[in-house]
């Protein structure tokens, strides 16, 4: 994934660079000890950041980069396109004033399961509740267990200080997994678990339809933000299928762009999402795109 605010790649004529970013936020110090560590920018980077990409190159929407990509058409300038994942509300009230300012077209791809909803994501709730049992010294390896999980050990990981290795490695399961050892873990916490930040909340349908009428692009990101290659072929379908009818149901608008949740893809995840309706979709591999790319799995 580019690394938004640490410097550019060299770019060449006629690539097509794409960014991505998660979160804007105004606070960044409480961002940053709140947040998975790489998902936070503060709004005056973000706003630095979009300056830097008007004078090294031509801002254009991932629709407008589809098409030079299909049409191998030479550009005499690089191209970039800005990408958000995930949804968050903050989008709404830091990034989209400031994309406004400097009239910069960009895409959001949203978990529609979500969107609205008071459920941070689950990559966020886990964060949550494995740091809250860190800073409390809570055991968590039996919960965990429960969960059907017995390949860590949670409360070595806690104590030597590897929060987010845990993090991670308590993602990428499957959702149904997943979900169960949130489950577990709160239970485990028990009067140590209040809520989470609200600062994890998602945008919800009246911003969505909102920014959409004022030139947000916005593409599927799942409907539960699954990682697509651990999960059934029935569940891949459904998570492609039924993001998109939901999203094209909310904005009145062809949902034809897709990114696969962690970055996570193969060539059968590929071609469902071809099947699915998708013209266009990102990875989080960080290399320049360029004429004749797979317009299936674009590098940010």
């Amino acid at each position: 994934m580019a690394k938004a605010g640490f410097g550019y790649p060299r770019t060449a004529n006629g690539s097509i660079n794409v960014f991505a970013y998660h979160r804007v936020v105004r606070d960044i110090a409480k961002a940053e000890r709140e947040a998975m560590y790489g998902i936070v920018v503060s709004t005056e980077t973000f706003r630095r950041n979009c300056e830097m990409l008007c004078r090294a190159f031509d801002v254009v929407s991932l629709e407008t980069a589809r098409h030079f990509l299909e049409a191998r058409r030479t550009v005499a300038r690089p191209l970039a396109v800005i990408t958000f994942d995930d949804g968050y509300r903050d989008f709404y009230d830091e990034a989209f004033p400031v994309l406004n300012d400097l009239g910069l077209p960009a895409s959001m791809f949203v978990p529609t399961g979500y969107i609205g909803g008071d459920r941070p994501l689950p990559h966020d709730r886990i964060f949550w509740l494995l740091k809250l049992a860190m800073e409390r010294a809570v055991s968590i390896s039996s919960a965990v267990e429960r969960a059907g999980i017995h390949d860590l050990n949670c409360d070595e990981l806690l104590s030597s200080g590897r929060l987010l290795k845990l993090t991670e490695s308590l993602v990428y399961r499957k959702a149904t997994v997943r979900e169960s050892v949130i489950t577990e873990i709160e239970r485990e916490l028990g009067g140590d678990f209040d809520s989470y930040p609200v600062e994890n909340q998602l945008l919800d349908w009246e911003q969505i339809r909102e920014m959409s009428r004022k030139g947000i692009n916005f593409g599927s990101h799942t409907v539960n933000h699954v990682v697509l290659p651990l999960e059934d072929e029935s569940v891949i379908r459904t998570e492609l299928e039924a993001s998109k009818i939901e999203l094209e149901k909310q904005i009145g608008k062809r949902v034809i762009s897709f990114a696969y949740p962690n970055g996570e893809y193969n060539p059968q995840i590929k071609a469902a999402a071809t099947r699915a309706g998708y013209k266009v979709a990102v990875t989080t591999e960080s290399k320049t795109n360029r004429s004749g790319a797979d317009l299936l799995s674009l590098s940010r």
